[in-house]
This record gives structure tokens, sequence and C-alpha cells, in this order.
């Protein structure tokens, strides 16, 4: 049989030769042209005599061979270029000769061979033109040519968060101009709030709208593994194409797609710990509690409620009888060190017909209250989510492609019920568990007596026992979600392209419960508080808790859904020195959410971008958007935006005088977007020109007439009366940047100057009657301006062959103002919205405390209490009428959401390791303390319930004059626990927020083993240190005290590939 051969001028490759040796040989045929077009090599360029060769590989960080890469003895035009397995060898001129590497999207490298003939060399991405092409709305552009404000992040930025529970929680830091705040650490509900430039409207939605592979959904249940980059979209002209809904900024997530190669699989594994970031150990123990409530009760002359010091002394006795004299300190008793893992296999490649990426990804977030799982019910608190992703890219043909996108989670949620007393009532967990904590006495039984047996005490309100209320029950929530993807892309031209997509999303719930039907019946120890006896009142009963457990049927809790529908076209063409961009889109979608009026959105996009030599840019966009929430003829709006750009380092002038700078750009952006997503008191609004119809809210809706009286109900009575004219808020924002790059652009900066007007934001009336006698209307009055700076600041260098290392800073500042929120006539200018920035607190003016009764007397009376001592604060009356009212409350400190932030990170490589850290903080925020933190007693009925802290040992006594809390008190004091400036606190911080050390096992040892093509060993971190004024009880990111602890984790994983 005869063989068929290819031949070339230098050599003949039979067909029937291996894929491998296929692909090989077709690399070389490639290799030759590319030398035979641009030769390397010349006749004389090695001498015979002092050749030297030198052979090795050419590998990225995760050892994968770099194909092509260039090789070249400095000095000279001798040089190769790596093989399709990274292998290459070259002949130089002498043993110390220095080879230059490089390729496309890699730092360059020099490298002194040093009579070395075997060298592997590894080289670093070049993040500069890895950045080069970013995702933008509906496309992407080369960074070089955006002149819209877009920050960008890369998956494997986000890998480095340290086993986080959501995408949220990855992205803090690594962006200016995007903030994040985490308000509470509870599995299922650790998910930050992202603000874009800060808040820009006080109508309650501040939150971007957020963009997976191009449609609206949850961006918190992917997987990190599967992100292929993050795109923030800031100004107008980036979000322009979003329209109606792209105010508050818009978060792009892009998914990872196959690449044309071998079957690669991926498996990456985490196993960590975790416990809160707050301190837990400031407690007093309970004799020392006994002491400072006598103090407080001498200070309010209750003198019968007096502990005995031979009480107090029995207390402190460590041999007394633990039977009886028993207190727990429940936080340390409780909390203990959850755990987390995370584990994902994915597998990506392709051919020329079908590339393809699938994952498989699993989670758990695990409680940090040591509570055990009960025969029948499970009352701890985790959660267990599974996601799966299949994207599918199909080429029918040179000018067709199909794409599929597949994926999904699966989450199920636990939680613990929290039972008050002997009714069994059930309440959610959602941080209950911690507010019960600081509720509940120290003293008590033994919780736990030697047989198991659970105690109680006779008369409790709430169980001292928290082991009982903790084992009383569960919620357990399971939700599964599917999203699915249909593209079809037809090249018509070389230019011109259009695509239609379909795109189903579908998500359900179902909720059910298991509790104990009763509580301990009887009492086993009743404790007599304030003398020095404990009786024993009986053994109690063996089968105190009764019953078997009630586990609640599984209900279906919520559901939703959504289609989404889109026709696209885009004509790209370059002729000579001209680009010019015209993309056009119309989509429509329908969503629903559980048995509500579905919505509807339709949209009419267009773009238009213009360059001449890359130098001088121009783009328009625009987006013409109907709802159906707004009244007939004024569904629809239009939002444009317009853009310029100057790369200057492409003008002649500036690359033959400035030499040092490598990169120079000015933009500017102008433009309007809308903001659809209402929202008054927290409540979404929809329909406002209907007047909505029902019957009596909490009161009986019977209506009765005539004589004998005869129900005619039900009676339905008009709501919110409906307004028409209303329509969404408008934004209209400027941005104007400067970009550049120095020093061989090993330093690139970014600084970026934006500005926001907001208007006709819906707001509740406030100048209506009291005599309206109806809920006051909305109307599109409000008006509200914000404007900052972004910077970032990027330096990215190596010292020698193996030594790279970088350091990364950025900040951002905002500042908003309230121009129009239809302040009554009345309010006094100071209490007024008007003028003060969007979330601003008022409290009263604290003068300092009250040093002596004569003090007392001579200062103005108070309307909060007329039960002051000396040592209570002392507050400016504001108004000068003579008396401490609301009227003296004033604007004071600084906003509870975050509008300066900065972060910072460094990290290096040296051959195998690598090593990053990452900080961020806030500055200006403030947040007011608990009552029942910062003042003692103030919600407890008895004395038994309290749990000072440090700052309360530094209170204020004849004998201590100069201490800075409140003279103590045994009840709830209205005056001192007024928001002020005394209970207003700096929330300003600095938090080491991640860490983490990777080593890559070396190819040498990874070939002999011929297991794995790479194989990584990793430990991280998160949320590793705080620094804040507040005090160490308060993670000062978390709005609030009493909720489940933010946590911080420590990881160990690994990472192999083969």
């Amino acid at each position: 049989m005869k063989k068929l051969v290819i031949q070339t001028d230098n050599f003949r490759i039979p067909l029937h030769c291996n894929l491998q040796m296929k692909l090989t040989a077709l690399f070389l045929i490639v290799s030759l042209f590319q030398i035979h077009a641009n030769p390397l090599r010349n006749e004389n360029s090695v001498s015979l005599q002092d050749k030297f060769q030198v052979s090795g590989t050419v590998l990225d960080e995760n050892n994968q061979p770099l194909p092509g890469a260039t090789i070249i003895e400095k000095g000279t035009t001798n040089g190769t270029t790596v093989d399709f397995d990274g292998n290459y060898t070259i002949m130089v001129s002498n043993k110390n000769a220095i080879i230059e590497v490089s390729f496309l999207g890699f730092i360059d490298q020099d490298i002194q061979i040093n009579g070395r003939s075997q060298i592997s060399i590894v080289l670093k991405e070049n993040l500069s033109e890895l950045d080069e092409v970013v995702v933008v709305g509906y496309g992407s552009q080369r960074k070089e040519t955006v002149v819209g404000s877009v920050v960008q992040a890369k998956g494997e930025q986000l890998l480095r968060a340290g086993a986080v529970a959501t995408v949220s929680e990855a992205l803090t830091g690594l962006m200016p101009g995007v903030s994040t705040q985490q308000a509470a650490g509870q599995p299922g509900s650790t998910a930050s709030r992202i603000l874009i430039r800060g808040q820009s409207t006080f109508s309650g939605n501040n939150n971007p709208l957020y963009i997976v592979d191009g449609v609206e959904r949850d961006f918190n249940d992917l997987d990190p593994n599967e992100i292929e980059s993050i795109s923030v979209l800031k100004d107008a002209s980036a979000t322009a194409v979003f329209g109606v809904k792209a105010a508050n900024g818009v978060v792009v997530v892009t998914t990872k797609r196959g690449k044309s190669g071998d079957t690669k699989v991926t498996f990456t594994s985490s196993w960590g710990l975790k416990e809160p970031t707050m301190n837990t150990n400031y407690y007093a123990d309970y004799p020392t509690t006994l002491e400072k409530f006598n103090e407080a009760a001498l200070n309010d002359r209750a003198y019968d409620q007096l502990h005995p010091q031979s009480l107090i002394d029995t207390w402190r006795d460590p041999n007394r009888d633990k039977t009886f004299y028993t207190y727990t300190t429940w936080i340390n008793e409780l909390l203990t060190t959850g755990t987390n893992s995370q584990y994902n296999l994915n597998v990506s490649g392709g051919n020329d017909f079908v590339k393809y990426f699938t994952s498989l990804g699993y989670q758990y977030d695990g409680d940090i209250f040591d509570i055990e799982k009960q025969k029948d019910f499970d009352p701890r608190t985790y959660q267990r989510k599974f996601t799966w992703r299949s994207n599918l890219d199909f080429n029918f043909s040179k000018s067709t492609q199909f794409k599929v996108g597949l994926s999904g989670n699966f989450k199920n949620l636990n939680q613990n019920i929290i039972t008050q007393g002997t009714n069994n009532g059930i309440a959610r967990g959602n941080g209950d568990s911690f507010t019960r904590i600081w509720q509940t006495p120290l003293i008590g039984p033994t919780p736990i007596l030697p047989d198991g047996r659970l105690t109680t005490v006779l008369g409790a309100v709430v169980n001292p026992n928290f082991y009982v209320m903790e084992r009383e029950g569960q919620w357990r929530t399971r939700s599964n979600t599917l999203y699915t993807d249909f593209t079809l892309v037809q090249n018509l031209t070389k230019d011109l392209k259009v695509q239609g997509r379909l795109s189903y999303n579908f998500s359900q719930s179902y909720r059910g419960n298991g509790q104990q039907q009763a509580l301990i019946k009887q009492p086993i120890l009743q404790y007599y508080p304030n003398e020095d006896n404990t009786d024993f009142i009986q053994e109690g009963d063996p089968n105190a808790i009764v019953g078997p457990p009630v586990v609640g049927a599984e209900v279906i809790n919520g559901s939703n859904n959504s289609l989404y529908y889109e026709f696209r076209a885009n004509y790209d063409k370059t002729l000579n020195d001209h680009q010019i961009g015209v993309m056009g889109l119309f989509s429509r979608r329908r969503a629903q959410n559980g048995t509500s009026f579905p919505s509807f959105e339709e949209s009419w996009v267009g773009r238009a971008t213009y360059g001449y030599q890359s130098k001088y840019l121009v783009e328009f966009n625009g987006a013409y958007n109907g709802s159906e929430n707004w009244e007939p003829g004024l569904r629809y709006g239009f939002f444009p935006s317009a853009a310029v750009g100057w790369v200057v380092s492409r003008e002649k002038f500036f690359k033959n005088n400035v030499g040092f700078f490598n990169f120079l750009k000015f933009r500017y952006s102008y433009g309007e977007v809308g903001d659809d997503n209402i929202r008054i008191n927290n409540q979404e609004q929809r329909f406002l020109y209907a007047s909505p119809y029902g019957t009596r809210a909490g009161g009986s809706s019977q209506f009765f007439y005539g004589n004998p009286l005869i129900n005619y109900g039900p009676l339905y009575l008009e709501g919110r009366p409906g307004v028409t004219g209303n329509t969404w808020e408008r934004a209209i924002k400027q941005d104007l940047a400067v970009e550049f790059s120095i020093f061989d652009s090993q330093l690139r900066t970014t600084v970026e100057l934006f500005d926001e007007q907001r208007s006709e934001i819906l707001t509740q009336r406030r100048t209506v009657a009291p005599w309206f006698g109806n809920t006051a209307p909305i109307a599109n009055i409000g008006q509200t301006k914000n404007h900052g700076i972004d910077l970032e600041l990027k330096w990215n260098s190596n010292i020698g062959e193996n030594f790279q290392y970088f350091l990364t800073a950025n900040m951002s500042i905002s500042e908003s103002r309230i121009i129009e929120r239809d302040d009554p006539v009345s309010t006094a200018p100071y209490q007024a919205d008007a003028g003060k920035p969007i979330g601003w607190q008022n409290g009263l003016l604290s003068d300092g405390l009250y040093q002596s009764w004569d003090d007392l007397y001579n200062s103005t009376p108070s309307s909060f209490s007329n039960n002051l001592i000396p040592g209570s604060l002392s507050f400016v009356d504001y108004d000068a009428d003579g008396v401490i009212t609301v009227q003296d409350r004033v604007p004071i400190n600084n906003p509870q959401f975050a509008t300066k932030t900065y972060a910072f990170s460094l990290g290096i490589s040296y051959k195998n390791f690598s090593a990053h850290a990452l900080f961020n903080g806030m500055w200006d925020i403030s947040k007011n303390l608990a009552d029942v933190y910062l003042f003692e007693y103030a919600s407890a009925a008895t004395t038994n319930w309290q749990l000072l802290n440090n700052e309360q040992f530094d209170a204020w006594s004849f004998d201590n004059p100069n201490g800075v809390h409140p003279a103590l008190r045994t009840t709830s004091n209205g005056h001192d626990n007024q928001q002020s400036t005394y209970t207003n606190r700096s929330s300003d911080f600095l938090r080491f927020k991640t860490l983490e050390l990777r080593y890559r096992i070396g190819k040498k040892l990874l070939n002999k083993l011929n297991l794995f093509d790479t194989f990584e060993v990793f430990v991280n971190g998160n949320n590793l240190a705080t620094w804040s004024a507040l005090p160490d009880e308060f993670d000062p990111e978390s709005q609030q005290l009493l909720v489940y602890p933010i946590t911080k984790r420590y990881n160990f994983g690994v990472k192999l590939s083969f």
C-alpha cells in the first residue's frame, strides 16, 4: 500500500504516524516557516570551535509548556523556538553566553548560561499584557482602547481569598472603587454587600446589577474555580448599554470555556478551620459581676439588692460546692473551632469541532457553635453547596458556532431553632443564637448532670441553660437552581457577525423543621441569688424531655424563574489607520418571583466605536429600555453616553521626548443611566400609578350597617394612593481619567475623578398634613450628588532569573450629599436631610460626665429621664430651649457604610515557591454600639443576666472621677443610652485580609512519578488580623454586635492536574 506523504523543503511526514507526531510535525512546519520568513540564524553566527549546546524546557508557572517561545543568544541573531512539549536546544557561541527568552503574554528573561548545559526556564505572566483584553457590556475590548471606567479581576485572584463561602467575599480589596462589607458570618448568610463608588441614592437600593455570561443572575452562586474574570463597570460609558438598571454600576462575570488541546483535568481541594474575628475572652467572672452590681446598687441607693460579701467570697472560693455554686460563661462554653472544606474537579480541552469546560464543586461551611447532632434532628448551623457547570462550544463550520452553557447548584442550609421559655415557639436562626448568649444568665445549676440530664431554673423567663435551647430544634432549607444558555453565532462576512441567544433560569427552595415537643418540665435546682443559700428542690424526672420530636413536613418556600432572549449584530472593520466597530442588540426578559405578577423588560441597545491609529478614540453607547412597572406612556426611556480617549504615548512628539513613559492615555466620559428597582423603607415598590385595595391590616374587616346591624364585610380600603407621572431614577455621570505606565511598564497607574448627579429619586412625601388620613404618596422628588476619586498603582518586576515580586495599592474616596428629600418646613436646618451625606447619623452631643450633685442640679434637665446621678452623661442643649430633647440631636460622625476604602497587596515568587498577602481597610466610618453591650443591666430583669466587659471597669465614681464610662446603674437608663457622640464610635479599621503560601512540585520529580503534570500544595487564610478603634468585642465590618460572628479562616490545600 502506498503511503500518502507531505513533503516540504526540509523533511517528509507520513500521515499514518500517531497524533502526537502529527502535531509535533505540524508545529515544526510552522516554526520552520517562521524561521525562513524572518531568519534568526546566519552562517557565521556560531563559531564551530567555541560552540556550546544548551538544552532544557520553557514552562509557565503551572508547569505547562510554552510552545513557540523564542530563545535568542543575546547580541546575535542566533536563535531557536520551543517545541510542542516545551523543549528546546540551542548552540551558543560560548559557555558564558546570555540567552534571551520571550513569549507573548509573559515577562522576558535574560539568563546567564555559566557553563550549564541543562537549563529549565519558568516564565512569569506579564499582567499588563494579560489585561490587554477586558470584558465590557455585551463584548470585549483591548484595554489600550477602552474609554470607559472598567476594572477587572482574574479568577486566579479570587482563589487566593482563603476558601471564603461566596464570590463577593473574595472581591475585597481587588479593585479601586469597589467596596465590600460583610454583615455576619452565619453559614448561608456570609455574602458581602458590594458598593461601587459609595452610595448615590437614599431609596434603599444601591446594589449593582450582576451579569453572569451575559444574563442577570446571582453571582454568589458561582464556584470561584469556574470564573475566568470579573469586570466592574463604573461610569456611564461602560454601563449605558444596560440603561435603566445600571445607575449603581454593573458587575460582569465571565465563566471559563474550553480551549483547543489535549484534555486537562484539574483537581483542587482545601480543608480549614475557622473561629470568630472578635475577642470572646473579655467577660468578667461571676464574683466580679456581683461586686460591680453592688457598686451600681449603691449608686442607685438600692440597698436591699446588695449581695452579702460572704456570698461573693463563697463564689470566689475555688473549693466551693460546684453542684450548687456554678456559673457558666456561655460564649466561651458554646463557641468552638468550626470547619470548612471545598473541592473542585474540572475538565477542559477541545478540538476543531468542539471545545469543552466542565466543573463540579462541593463546599461545606460549618458551625462555630459546639452543638451535637441529635438522634432525630440536627440543630447545628451549616451549609452544603454543590455546584456544576458545562460550557460547550461547537464549530459547525468555519463560520457557524453553537454555544451551550448549563450550570446550577444544590444547597442544603441547616439552622438552629431558638425557643424561649416553654412555649415551644419557633424562631429562625439568623444570628438569634448569638443574641441569646447575651441574654442568658451566668449562674444556674450545673448545665449537664453526670447522668446526662439537662437542668433549668424555676421561674426563668428564658431558660438559663443554653444547652436546652440550642438542642431544641432545627430549620432546614433545600434549594435547587438551574441556568441554561444557548447561543448561535454566524459570521456572515469577515467583519460582520450575528448571534441569537436564549437563556432560562429556574430556582426553587423547600423548608421544613424538626423540634422537641416540650422542654424540661420540672426544675432540678432553684437558686436564690440574693441569699447565701441554695435549695435542692428535687432530683428531676429522668424523662424530663418528653415525647418524640416533631419533624415538620417539607413545603415549598419559594420559587422564581426568568426567560431571556436576545439578537445581536457586530461589525468590526479596520481600514488602514481607522478602526470601526458597531454593535446592535435587541433583548427581552420575563421574570417571576413566586406567585407575584411577572415583570417584563425590553431593550434596544447600540454601541459605535472609532479609533484612528489606536490613538484618537471615540465611543457612543445607548439603550432604549422598557418596563411594565410604569404607567402606559412612561414605560420607555433612552439612556445615552459618549466617551473620548487620547493615547498620548502613540504620538511621535511624545515617543521622541519622554522615554521613560511606556504608555499614557487620557479619557473622558459623559452619560445618563437609570435605576428602576425602587425600594421605600426597604420594600420593593411596583405599579406606583395604581392604588392598591385590601382588607384592614391588623384589625377587623367587618362592616356593619342597618337596624338590626348586618355585617356587609369584608370591608376593602384604599391603600397607598396611586400617583401618575412617576418614573425611574436618573443618574448623570462624568468620568475623567489618566492611565500611564513607566519604567518598562513596571509601574502602572490609573487616576480617575468621577461625578454623579442623581435625580427623580422616588421618595415618600414627608410634607403631607397629618389629617391626610392615608399613607403618604410616593413621588419623583429626591435629588443627590456624589463625587470622588479612584486611584490604582501596580508595580511588577523581577530580580535575577528566578525572583519576581509585585506590589499593588488602590484607594477610593466618595462623598455624597442629599439635595432634596422633601424635608418638612418645620424641621430645623441641622436636622433636615438636605445638605447631609447619604446615611448620615444624628445624635446628642456629649459634654462629659456630671462630676457632682451640684453639677447635676445646675445643668439642663433631661426629657429622657429624671433619675440622673453624678456620673451620668451630660448633653449639650443644642436648641437652647432649656431641656434636653430629641430636638437637640445633630449630625454626628460618619455613615455606617464605606465611603473611603483602601487596599494594598504584595507578592513574591522564587522558583517553585510563591507568597501573596492582601490588606484592606476603611476610614471615616462609624457605628452606634448596642445598649446590651454598652450599658450594664440595660435589658436584664435580674442581676444574673449581665455580661460585664472591659469598658465598664473604667466607670465613673467618686473614687474614679476620670472614668470614661458613666456611673454603673442597676436599671436601664433612658438618658445615658440615647444615641450620642458617646455611643457612636469610629469604625475605621485595617485588616490583614488574606495570606497565601504556595509551593509547586518540580517538573523533574513529577516526570519521575509520571502521575501528574502539576502538583501544588498551599496554605492560606482570611481575616487573619484586624486593627480598629472599636472594642475588641466588635468586628468593625459588621453593622452590629448581636449577630453570628464574622470568622477568620485557616486552610490547607492541594491542586493537581494531569
